[in-house]
């Protein structure tokens, strides 16, 4: 589960670009009272244009070489674009920083490869490969960001030896039902459970609906937790997330990168 300060950090991080709103320009136009809010929300091109930054400045948040500064650029511009006082200025203003974002310079990728744990992958080099806590043991690694406590990660990867199913059964709470994978980890209804290849080894994956703690204290089902399986038929790689990051394509792509060592 994630600490309740590193999901308040993330948090100011991804709303920074909608101050403090929520979804559809990119918030709920029913509940933004704030009179830029209304604005937003009047005019079909600055609605457009608030979604299409609020989607380019999450990409760029979990790629910039400096995620901070990202952050706090974007707190700036939230003030300068609230003096607009006509659509005219928040179209003018949302296509710049809409240009400044696109020129945020990028982390590159690096490979991680443990002979000791005969795994390897990549992963966005503004990003740690960290052991994990001694309670998940020795074969264990989390990917985690800039910022992130102890305990908190983007994804952890677990080596586990034995078969694929066996080992979703086991560890990652995946059941036959019916004929058919299913979730049995998580809150509500059993989540369907998707097949998947990579260099080496087939694997199995799925996201369920898990609790959070963030700095507002513990939420039953705010989050959406990845679990993945992946085997060469005699090693396996449980990774998981926590609940509110993870499920993002960097991430994605560290996961569709693992190798097995020989």
């Amino acid at each position: 589960m994630i600490s309740g300060r590193w999901a308040a950090v993330w948090a100011g991080f991804a709303l920074a670009v909608i101050g403090g709103a929520a979804q559809a320009a990119s918030f709920d136009c029913g509940e933004g009272r704030r009179p830029v809010e209304r604005s937003i929300c009047a005019d079909k091109t600055v609605s457009a244009l608030d979604e299409q930054l609020d989607r380019a400045y999450r990409e760029a948040l979990a790629a910039a070489i400096d995620p901070p500064a990202l952050a706090r650029g974007q707190r700036v511009w939230l003030g300068q674009r609230d003096r607009c006082a006509d659509a005219a200025c928040l179209a003018r203003a949302y296509r710049e920083r809409i240009s400044a974002i696109a020129a945020v310079p990028r982390a590159g990728w690096a490979t991680y490869s443990n002979p000791r744990l005969a795994i390897a992958f990549d992963y966005l080099a503004n990003r740690r490969v960290v052991a994990c806590p001694a309670s998940s043991g020795p074969a264990c690694v989390m990917l985690v960001a800039p910022g992130m406590g102890r305990s908190d990660y983007l994804i952890e990867f677990k080596l586990v030896k034995g078969p694929l199913e066996a080992v979703a059964e086991s560890e990652a709470g995946f059941a036959l039902q019916g004929g058919r994978w299913m979730t049995t980890f998580g809150r509500f209804d059993p989540a369907p459970v998707e097949r998947f290849s990579g260099p080496g080894w087939t694997g199995m994956r799925a996201t369920v609906t898990c609790g959070v703690d963030d700095a507002n204290g513990f939420h039953a089902a705010a989050g959406q937790c990845l679990w993945v399986v992946v085997s060469n038929g005699q090693r396996s790689v449980v990774a998981d997330t926590q609940g509110l990051v993870g499920d993002d394509p960097a991430t994605w792509r560290s996961v569709a990168s693992l190798r097995f060592l020989p």
